[in-house]
């Protein structure tokens, strides 16, 4: 249960999970405190709680709420505040400007990587390794969903939805098109031009906002660059000055020139999503939560695939996480209460009555008739993934590509200069 804004992973540590004997003093001991026995007194503990989610995503969680503490001997209830739809660009700088005035929030949901990492380094949330091995979760939660929100080997977020980012196609334009879905780099490309000739905007994939076309432009790299050197320009670690990445820039110009709707440099995602959701536009790059933009009756006229890579389907896609992290100034009770409501959310009963807007990282956390979920969580557990760009660079850097991936597709920087740009804004933030 959780939602994005529809237009809104290298992990920033790996690991497994440590012992509760690696938690700061008083973090570990309230963390493995006994839940309140049957019979004795019952409590309501009240939390302020930060989210981007849309309405749809807070009515839901509220509902659930309103379940648990049916039953449940310490019951919670959270006062939510929202910045719905705010993206990256704006949520974290939001919550940073909470902790940093001395009111940070009881919890809240974020991503990961960069957009996460801040808030550990410093230790304004805490490590949930005690919950994850009081409760078991490792066998309760998708074994990638664990992985993204490690941080330095311990856990710190209470994951919520685990996304990949295939493309969803409109079968209907694919037959009358008479177009297949594409194995290859050169198949994707006949198909696009097999799309336009039979009157369809090859791919809806907005400009405004940066992050549409940008899932389009990291798939490019990741098929020029390869994985390993992929996560190297990713981690910073390799000059992004390359052939590869000039390349995919190329690439990426090709796309705004021939195949993604007319006027993509001043079309916002939403306009987009209608593009694609009304038939016009044949594909879209979206995470699972675009099963819900779909029309009562039409799911089945759309389906999805793994992008493809020069000589096949690719080996990895990109994706992200998102969950809920806790302030490191929630003990005691207070945090045996959240530990327990966790415990209860996370499960697959809840999350299959819960489900919506694609959003689990819970094995079988998808109902077994929802077919569209059901496919897109077996993409997430079959197919490899890296870390979407604006999450693996953080917000400053992906501003910076924001405005060279504009220029690219408007003209006035060309593929190599664009390289040459990314490279110098790296460096220059190393210096900084």
């Amino acid at each position: 249960m959780t939602s994005i804004s529809r237009r809104q992973f290298l992990q920033y540590g790996a690991g497994v999970i440590g012992a509760a004997t690696l938690l700061p003093s008083g973090i570990a001991a309230a963390q493995t405190r006994r839940p309140m026995r049957i019979g004795s007194h019952a409590q309501t503990f009240t939390y302020n709680l930060w989210s981007y989610d849309n309405p749809p995503g807070v009515k839901t969680l509220q509902q659930m709420v309103s379940a648990y503490n049916k039953t449940a001997e310490m019951k919670v209830n959270f006062k939510v505040s929202t910045i719905a739809g705010s993206g990256a660009t704006v949520y974290p700088a939001k919550i940073q400007s909470l902790i940093s005035s001395g009111s940070p929030p009881d919890l809240f949901l974020d991503w990961i990587g960069t957009l996460a990492s801040p808030f550990v380094d410093e230790g304004a949330v805490q490590p949930l390794t005690a919950w994850y091995k009081h409760y078991g979760w490792n066998k309760v939660l998708l074994a990638d969903a664990i992985h993204y929100v490690t941080f330095n080997g311990q856990p710190f977020e209470v994951p919520t939805a685990v996304n990949t980012l295939p493309v969803w196609y409109y079968k209907t334009a694919f037959q009358k098109a008479g177009v297949k879905v594409p194995k290859t780099y050169a198949e994707w490309e006949a198909t696009n031009n097999g799309l336009l000739k039979a009157g369809y905007i090859p791919a809806a994939e907005a400009v405004i906002d940066g992050w549409d076309i940008m899932r389009l432009f990291e798939q490019l790299l990741e098929m020029t660059a390869g994985p390993a050197l992929h996560d190297h320009l990713l981690n910073r670690q390799a000059s992004w000055n390359d052939h590869a990445v000039a390349e995919a820039f190329s690439l990426l110009k090709d796309w705004g020139d021939k195949w993604v709707e007319k006027g993509a440099l001043g079309t916002n995602p939403n306009d987009a999503g209608l593009l694609f959701t009304s038939g016009k536009a044949a594909q879209s790059i979206q995470g699972p939560w675009e099963q819900s933009n779909l029309t009562a009756g039409t799911e089945s006229e759309y389906d999805m695939f793994v992008p493809p890579g020069e000589h096949g389907p690719a080996s990895r896609i990109g994706g992200f996480a998102q969950g809920y992290m806790i302030g490191s100034h929630v003990k005691g009770s207070a945090l045996d209460a959240l530990g327990e409501f966790f415990n209860w959310f996370i499960q697959a009963k809840q999350s299959q009555k819960y489900f919506y807007d694609g959003g689990t990282a819970t094995i079988d956390g998808v109902p077994h008739n929802n077919k569209l979920g059901v496919k897109a969580l077996h993409i997430t557990e079959t197919t490899g993934v890296y870390l979407i760009q604006d999450e693996a660079l953080g917000t400053s850097l992906a501003n910076s590509y924001f405005a060279i991936q504009q220029g690219v597709l408007a003209g006035s920087v060309t593929p190599k200069a664009a390289a040459v740009k990314m490279s110098n804004a790296i460096g220059k933030q190393k210096k900084g």
